[in-house]
């Protein structure tokens, strides 16, 4: 996910910076998540509700074809109590 929010180049920015001040520590996920806004200068807050989400997302599809057009229709539903 953070490669293709941040693009190749800046996800490997990213992890440089995330080894430069973790290399041999022990970690968290939000120091990963840290150093991934840090060396991009983004907000990635929005990633640490995924990592306090309890369960496995659970994603159902539906598609119909008709007269040429196809629909596809996809839905994404938790256990949590919290929206996705």
């Amino acid at each position: 996910m953070y490669d293709t929010i941040l693009g190749s180049p800046g996800f490997r920015k990213g992890m440089d910076l995330y080894f430069k001040r973790h290399d041999g520590c022990a970690v968290t996920c939000d120091d990963f998540l840290a150093a991934m806004a840090d060396a991009n200068g983004v907000d990635l807050s929005q990633f640490g509700r995924w990592y306090s989400t309890s369960g496995t997302p659970v994603i159902t599809y539906s598609s119909t074809f008709d007269k040429g057009l196809y629909q596809l229709s996809l839905s994404q539903n938790s256990r949590s109590d919290e929206p996705l």
